[in-house]
């Protein structure tokens, strides 16, 4: 009865995947992929094994309809009475029920394919693709066969040494070198790059910002050299002869002449930093700062004192020595004076 029973079990397994012994649990097909396992050298098919799950207890009428329903129930009682005495109740082709402690049923599943669509592919040997080295530039040519003597054959023949393999060329060992190379230069490309794009935008920057200058005609002149006083001997200095009592009094014709004011252009600027450094730079130098507002630009200039029309040029040629040779006379005791 049991091998009628377990080629039932089998059937049912393979046609619907499922069987129900009532009260012990339910028989299942569990698909499993192909494997392959390079230390036994084989690869199988994608197939189906059979798991057990001892929760599915309830008769699901699988095993009744295919046997019948007296020789179902008396399966299922000597299978539980074998389980219940500890003995393991072996299913051909399917597998093996047996208790464990506490009573729990185990399962351990048979061998066999209950996959249709793979059912009978037999496994196959596979090796591992090993990768020959290059053989070596020289060719060694295999040893000759020399004739061994009967009395010798039975003698272990050492084995032959395998000729040494070619070392690996120069661009396979050093390649990584190179790449390793080639980036760090182009690093280094990329920053000195981004270094001159960074002054590049400075110098518009600081351009930007430059005061607009008046052009200049010319070079500038060098200031021209003080002129000293000639020597003169001590022996020749005679002081002056003492006034009389009857010397007429001086005139008022022998006042001091009269002192002009003139303002002395040297550069109009529009950034107000720019006007306020150069302001502090001609009060370093003892002048007395001008500033005008012209539009949207501040003139710049000095006011001087003179007495005549010579000693205004010789300001006029040392301001433009020292500072600009575009420096010209504005204005004049508060007349303009701005050259045409």
């Amino acid at each position: 009865m049991l091998a009628t029973v377990t080629n039932s079990l089998h059937s049912l397994l393979m046609e619907e995947g499922r069987v129900c012994l009532p009260g012990i649990g339910t028989l299942l097909v569990v698909e499993q992929p192909a494997m392959v396992s390079l230390i036994e050298g084989k690869a199988a098919a994608p197939c189906a094994r059979v798991a057990f799950n001892a929760n599915l207890v309830v008769d699901d009428g699988r095993l009744r309809r295919e046997i019948g329903a007296t020789e179902a129930e008396a399966f299922v009682r000597q299978t539980r009475e074998s389980l219940d005495a500890g003995r393991t109740v072996i299913l051909d082709g399917i597998g093996k029920l047996y208790p464990h402690q506490g009573g729990e049923v185990r399962f351990s599943p048979g061998v066999t394919n209950f996959d249709k669509h793979s059912f009978g592919l037999p496994e196959i040997d596979v090796r591992p693709i090993v990768r020959k080295e290059r053989a070596a530039a020289t060719t060694v040519s295999p040893p000759k066969a020399v004739p061994v003597p009967a009395t010798e054959q039975t003698a272990a023949t050492p084995p032959v040494a395998s000729p040494a393999t070619a070392p690996l060329p120069w661009d396979q060992r050093n390649g990584g070198l190179l790449w390793y190379g080639a980036g760090l230069i182009g690093l280094l490309v990329v920053l000195y790059l981004l270094f001159l794009l960074g002054g590049a935008i400075g110098g518009m920057t600081a351009g930007n910002d430059a005061e607009a200058r008046p052009q200049r005609e010319g070079r500038n002149e060098t200031p021209a050299a003080t002129e000293r006083p000639e020597a003169v001997d001590a022996n020749d200095v005679r002081p002056a002869p003492a006034p009389r009592l009857d010397d007429p009094a001086p005139t008022t014709t022998d006042a001091a002449p009269a002192r002009n004011r003139a303002i002395i252009a040297i550069g109009l600027y529009g950034r107000q930093r720019n006007v306020d450094k150069q302001v502090r730079r001609l009060s370093e130098a003892g002048y007395t700062p001008y500033t005008d507002r012209e539009g949207r630009n501040t003139r710049l200039g000095v006011e001087v004192v003179f007495g005549d029309e010579a000693e205004l040029q010789q300001i006029l040629r040392e301001i433009r020595a020292r500072y600009t040779r575009e420096a010209f006379v504005m204005r004049v005791n508060g007349e303009e004076r701005r050259p045409q």
